[in-house]
């Protein structure tokens, strides 16, 4: 019996509710603690001590994490809300930010204990390195609670407060380089050594595999690599720490040397890349793998999986919320529990001699295979809800790039090497490492382009298909004689039902005279049209910064059916309705587009990178400067010019979307006073729909406005903000004018369909 993995397992599984469970969780899991050891009472021998170990990983789980809270967590909260004078040591290399510049710092001076916090301030922090101490009037708010929203994106890092500097930075620069921080400083070292090698995109990618910088990414790369399924390639995780500890065997032949020489290493390498969730669990399980027959014990990978991981959430019992740490855990124990039995599945191994008949080549294909097919067994239900998508190309993608990707970080690191002695030689051996690199991307963008890639949860009928997939595979797996016809059906039923769940809201759309959707894109706006094989869409941006509209936009249209876009119309040029269209280019083809003429110099920038991408794709841009009509299938769209002066805001276009009888109005950010200039000036028919203005601003949606167009239905595009949209005001106007309100905060994406 493995009973270190029972223990650890369910100390883990204790941590896991505490951290997703409501607030009686913690009393429950101690009653359940003490129920066990009751029941134990009753039970056998072997039965009884597998009941007291389950109790006692569930004791314990419980004990940790109120242990760590009243250490670590319960003395910072006397903190939140206040302003006042701190002092930090920052612990990393600031980066840049929206605002200014962000870094992790460790809070001395103005806290009970040390304290890791994230320090915003402006871009002097740019010029910083870990070890300087900086000393500014600061506010301090809660990293769990934002906007009165709880977050896990700092707490699963071991953050509990967030600085926000309001001040000039008072710095004092750490005399000299300190040990502490030398995987820091060496990462540095390293990128900058990769940038004198590598150019383009090779740079970035070899950047993300020797350091795990990735900052460099932009939102196109990263739709590219999330979309082909091999995003996790190009973050530092367990593969690569594989791979170095693989250089490490082929250069030291004894084990024992290996392993003393190759486990500092690892744990160097595990820090200077900023010790992820999946880096730090691969060096943990190689560590103990290679310790295991050096201190002559079992080498089990189950029990080594479950000890990393409560070792990891004894270092942070919030990092269980940590997208990176739960994929990498499961993709691991997909691998250990099924890898083999997939493998034999398809070798059909099982059969007398048909083993020794395949060729190595055929052996190393099924192997690749079915370790990609086993890692996704736990983690799809994850990406799917995490990122929207589920990749079907994946497994293809991993078989023709792994390679190249294992074989540019060896060559990288070898030329890395060669570089701090003599750069000539280490230009010559960067040569095929960027070439690989190169390949990778090639095959990645290809990819990317061939229809149906990807499967995207904007998909409703999506989620019923992978419940019905896993009920399949649990089927196939449960057959003892691994027989190969089975896994053939299982394959031809599950692809099948794909090709029909892809198919019905195509079908759907086909059969409408119009789809219109205001996408949840967050704080922001996105309203797609769809009507005769036509399409239109109207803004494409978001103000929070985990969500691409781009992406978010593109994965609707692909799930409708559509390949191109006939027009992008912008109301106006802010980010929260602008900033995803590089990515929405990178992935759907567009005719037209549609901007507002314009002479203030706000936004002009903006302004500028959208002409600018718009030349890079061949688009031809159309000026709106009078009320223009535009054929859209069985729908017309009515563009209305700016109306306003003075803010951008005003400066914006408006949309009226015509088919039959009903009509719906987009309106951007435009604020009352606006609004009465377009009722003078357009000649509005009573609304089936208003996308209310502004995010649902106070100074939207006036009276006279509502009695005018005296709209069923107002949806409100919002999200996460610090504006107070939509504001109370907005909403008992829409109450009082007896229409219905819709938000896309708390409905998601929300859809018309005119038949």
């Amino acid at each position: 019996m493995r009973w270190l993995a029972l223990f650890c397992f369910s100390a883990s599984g204790a941590i896991f509710a505490l951290q997703y469970g409501p607030a009686w969780m913690a009393p429950f899991l101690a009653a359940a603690a003490a129920g066990f050891l009751l029941y134990a009472l009753y039970q056998k021998k072997r039965r009884r001590m597998v009941v007291l170990v389950l109790a006692a990983g569930v004791a314990f789980g419980v004990f940790y994490q109120t242990l760590y809270d009243f250490m670590w967590v319960d003395p910072v909260r006397p903190l939140e809300g206040t302003e006042q004078v701190v002092t930090v040591t920052l612990s990393d290399y600031a980066q840049a930010h929206t605002y200014g510049a962000k870094v992790t710092a460790l809070l001395d001076v103005g806290a009970p204990r040390l304290v890791k916090v994230q320090l915003y301030g402006d871009e002097t922090l740019l010029s910083c390195g870990p070890g300087d101490r900086v000393t500014t009037n600061a506010s301090l708010r809660s990293a769990q609670m934002i906007h009165e929203k709880k977050v896990t994106s700092f707490t699963s890092k071991g953050m509990h407060l967030l600085l926000y500097a309001k001040g000039d930075l008072l710095i004092e620069p750490v005399n000299g380089r300190t040990f502490l921080y030398s995987p820091l400083y060496f990462s540095q070292l390293l990128q900058d050594k990769i940038a004198q090698l590598y150019q383009g995109n090779a740079r970035i990618l070899m950047t993300a595999l020797l350091t795990g910088d990735r900052t460099h990414f932009d939102d196109t790369l990263y739709s590219q690599l999330s979309e082909t399924g091999v995003t996790h390639v190009t973050a530092v995780s367990g593969m690569h720490c594989a791979f170095l500890f693989g250089v490490v065997r082929l250069l030291v032949k004894s084990r024992r040397k290996a392993a003393l020489i190759g486990m500092p290493l690892l744990f160097f390498f595990m820090l200077m890349v900023g010790a992820a969730p999946s880096v730090t669990r691969a060096c943990f399980m190689i560590a103990i793998l290679s310790a295991a027959p050096l201190l002559h014990r079992e080498n089990d990978s189950l029990t080594t999986m479950s000890a990393a991981l409560l070792l990891i959430l004894m270092g942070n019992p919030y990092a269980a919320a940590s997208i990176g740490l739960q994929l990498s855990f499961l993709s691991v124990a997909g691998i250990l529990l099924f890898s083999n039995r997939i493998y034999g599945a398809l070798s059909g191994k099982h059969r007398d001699g048909a083993a020794k008949r395949q060729s190595a080549v055929w052996r190393l294909v099924l192997s690749a295979l079915s370790t990609t097919v086993s890692a996704s067994l736990f983690t799809l239900p994850l990406v799917a809800y995490y990122f929207g998508c589920v990749s079907l190309i994946s497994p293809l993608t991993n078989l023709l790039c792994l390679w190249a990707v294992s074989f540019s970080f060896y060559m990288g690191i070898l030329s890395l090497l060669v570089g701090f002695v003599y750069l000539p030689v280490a230009a010559v051996l960067a040569i095929p490492a960027s070439a690989a690199l190169d390949y990778f991307m090639a095959v990645v963008r290809l990819f990317a382009q061939i229809p149906y890639h990807a499967v995207y949860t904007s998909n409703a009928y999506l989620p019923g298909w992978i419940f019905y997939v896993y009920l399949m595979l649990a089927a196939a797996l449960l057959d003892k004689k691994r027989r190969l016809r089975t896994v053939v059906l299982t394959a031809v039923l599950s692809a099948t039902t794909l090709g029909i769940v892809i198919a019905l809201p195509v079908l759907a759309n086909g059969r409408a005279s119009m789809t219109a959707s205001v996408l949840d894109v967050g704080q922001g706006e996105s309203v797609l049209f769809v009507s005769g094989g036509a399409s239109a869409l109207v803004d494409c941006g978001s103000s929070n910064s985990w969500i691409n509209a781009g992406s978010v936009a593109a994965n609707q249209v692909n799930t409708l059916g559509q390949t191109e876009l006939t027009y992008l119309i912008l109301t106006h040029y802010h980010a929260d309705h602008a900033n995803g269209i590089e990515t929405l280019l990178s992935r759907v083809s567009v005719k037209y587009l549609v901007i507002p003429e314009v002479h203030g110099a706000e936004e002009r920038a903006l302004q500028a990178e959208v002409l600018t991408a718009a030349e890079a794709y061949g688009i031809p841009t159309l000026r709106l400067t009078e009320e223009t009509e535009l054929s859209m299938g069985e729908a017309v769209l009515t563009l209305y010019p700016p109306l306003g002066a003075g803010s951008i805001n005003e400066e914006g276009l408006s949309l009226l979307c015509s088919c039959q009888d009903f009509d719906m109005l987009v309106t951007g950010d435009m604020d009352s006073e606006t609004e009465a200039l377009l009722l003078q000036t357009a000649d509005l028919p009573d609304l089936e729909v208003l996308v209310v203005g502004h995010h649902g601003s106070k100074y939207s949606s006036s009276v006279a406005f509502l009695e005018e167009t005296a709209p069923e239905v107002a949806v409100i595009s919002v999200g996460d903000n610090s504006y107070g949209h939509p504001a109370p005001e907005t909403l008992q106007r829409l109450e009082e004018a007896g229409v219905e309100v819709r938000r896309t905060d708390r409905g998601g994406t929300i859809s018309i369909t005119v038949y």
